[in-house]
């Protein structure tokens, strides 16, 4: 993954590929940034943040207006480090600074970084001051008596641009009690920014139209030799986001019939829906909508709050809605042509290009822009003019579900602005949840529902409170014997059904002896009960026992198990956890409890389950 991207000095705008810089500009710069370095140009809202994050942290419009001025391409890349949403913020080819969502005082705030400190210091605008020093060692305490002169704030762990007396070095700096300040960061001083020059997006893809076209040619070429490879129909999947719209459109140039697939999660962008209809009847596609309808707000009385340690939701309100329409639709399979880029995240940069799906048999899945960066995205949606979706412009770097525990707090304060019904009715759920479990008010406060096992150690740093919250099913495993103990009642007529999965079922006074190829083993559950106790010295089979006990109690109706089930023994026969086992069919897989949200999330993942 790249750690650098060209700037044309001539233009001020970004430039996609050394070659076109060199060929195109007769000044062209680098800019490092951090990785994965998969940048995106700024919108009006995000010009709009920027600028008060920096009225936040310097109280200074003029400064705000300085460092991020009107009419020039702005570009923004998503970094770590930070304990929410953050960026570095790229201005004439320079990264000036990063804007960070601040999760104590719930704002939007700013860390100058080199050319924004020279602008600072030169102009005496925002926090600044002149040291009478030499260097600028980092964690290095500045006291009064050191300040030839300068700005500083009277409150406390604001940031501070300084600069050594003789000008060479510069650095950020905190204000802290007594009027000190700590040196965070310096480096050799550099020079002002570059006068302004205006650009615009248009400038951007009129010096890129080569390079553009030549790479969308060749996910053309790519996807063509996939189609006539396997020969299936072919299904793009289509969220209403940036990277499923290109890979729409590159399909279309293929010339081949296509699908769009729409998965309705009941959780999108209300724009979304607009932005889908119109994107269909534009590319005179059939539609397919995979509808979750209202099965997340009751699966989260269920599970309770899904978390980026627990995101039963997906299994829930995407993979199952799917795995049923598609199947119904292409019993024989299908081509679906996602918009996976390797940049998202390290986990995708691992994914091939062409895969076939863990999910739906049968089913290949192809990547076209697999190699593409967001800059290249975004300048192909604009070289095309092509319909992207409006909920963009309110500042989103990506779309999909608007509560979704991946989330940042910052993220989800533009959803509570943009759509505050979902967002008060989510809020509403985190509150019954909290008080039922006697939960601090941080828990919703910080956002601390996105996480089940333990917080990322940014986050422990700046709230001291522990995170406990007890999972829908309790797992105290002693090595020999098992004891689950779950919120709501087992369903033993599917229970009894479950236990078939590993072998022949005896039921005797409250207990089962269960005898097959993982041995036997004795499951002792009273009827209504919502506690069982199994006893076998073979782990993997109590753990199997403990997830069949998760899916006869917790079920957020998903039909994952059932569309897993190679032999088809498995049926569901009413709402909720209510299924039947044909012993004659069933080849003691348990395929289906792999699928299942309510094994892997609440049996096999619990840590109970190390003990």
């Amino acid at each position: 993954m790249p750690s650098v991207i060209y700037w044309c000095n001539d233009l001020n705008v970004p430039v996609l590929s050394r070659d076109v810089g060199i060929k195109r500009c007769s000044s062209l710069g680098i800019v490092r940034v951090t990785r994965p370095g998969d940048v995106r140009p700024a919108f009006p809202a995000d010009i709009e943040t920027t600028r008060r994050s920096i009225i936040n942290e310097f109280r200074s419009e003029e400064l705000a207006r300085v460092l991020v001025p009107d009419n020039e391409v702005i570009l923004l890349n998503k970094i770590p480090g930070y304990a929410d949403q953050a960026d570095e913020v790229i201005i004439r080819g320079r990264v000036i600074g990063h804007r960070f969502y601040d999760i104590e005082r719930r704002m939007w705030r700013f860390r100058p970084l080199n050319e924004g400190v020279t602008e600072m210091i030169s102009r005496g605008l925002g926090y600044w001051a002149i040291l009478r020093v030499d260097k600028l060692p980092e964690r290095f305490d500045v006291h009064r008596e050191l300040i030839i002169r300068g700005n500083l704030p009277s409150e406390k762990y604001l940031h501070v641009a300084v600069s050594t007396e003789d000008g060479k070095f510069h650095g950020v700096a905190k204000s802290m009690r007594g009027s000190k300040l700590r040196i965070i960061k310096s480096w050799v001083a550099k020079d002002p920014l570059p006068s302004l020059r205006p650009s615009t997006p248009k400038d951007l893809i009129e010096l890129n139209r080569e390079y553009i076209e030549h790479k969308a040619e060749k996910a053309v070429r790519f996807l063509r030799k996939v189609f006539n490879e396997y020969k299936k129909p072919v299904v793009v999947s289509y969220s209403g986001g940036k990277d499923s719209l290109v890979a729409l459109d590159l399909t279309s140039r293929t010339g081949v019939k296509f699908y769009i697939l729409f998965n309705d999660t009941g959780l999108e962008p209300l724009e979304s829906y607009d932005n889908v209809k119109e994107v269909a009847e534009l590319y005179n596609a059939e539609l397919i909508i995979a509808s979750a309808g209202d099965r997340y707000w009751r699966a989260i009385m269920e599970f309770g709050p899904p978390a980026r340690d627990y995101r039963w939701c997906c299994k829930v309100i995407k993979l199952g809605p799917i795995t049923n329409e598609m199947l119904r639709r292409f019993p024989m399979g299908f081509i679906s042509v996602v918009g996976q880029r390797a940049y998202e995240s390290f986990q995708r940069a691992r994914l091939p290009r062409v895969s076939v799906s863990k999910w739906i048999t049968k089913d290949i899945v192809v990547a076209p822009i697999q190699d593409w960066t967001a800059l290249e995205v975004w300048s192909y949606i604009l070289l095309g003019n092509l319909p992207y979706n409006k909920a963009y412009e309110y500042g989103f770097d990506r779309l999909g579900c608007v509560i979704c525990p991946a989330n940042e707090l910052g993220e989800l304060e533009t959803v509570h602005e943009r759509y505050p019904g979902i967002y008060t009715r989510l809020n509403e759920v985190l509150k019954d949840f909290a008080n039922r479990r006697g939960l601090s008010r941080e828990f919703i406060d910080y956002g601390l529902w996105r996480w089940r096992r333990s917080l990322p150690g940014d986050i422990r740093g700046r709230i001291k409170v522990s995170l406990k919250v007890k999972y829908p099913v309790r797992l105290n495993d002693d090595g020999e014997s098992l004891t689950i103990e779950i919120d709501k009642p087992i369903n033993q007529n599917t229970f009894t059904e479950f236990l078939k999965m590993l072998g022949t079922v005896e039921a005797t006074n409250g207990s089962y002896i269960v005898r097959g190829k993982f041995g036997e083993v004795e499951v002792r559950v009273e009827q209504g009960s919502n506690k069982a106790v199994v006893s076998s010295g073979n782990k993997e089979l109590r753990m199997h026992i403990a997830g069949l006990a998760a899916r006869a109690s917790i079920c957020g109706e998903c039909n994952l198990c059932v569309n897993w089930c190679p032999t088809k023994a498995l049926r569901r026969v009413g709402p909720g956890p209510s299924f039947i086992v044909d012993e004659n069919k069933c080849v003691n897989c348990l395929l289906c409890s792999k699928a299942c949200p309510s094994a892997q999330y609440l049996a096999y993942r619990n840590p109970g389950a190390k003990a």
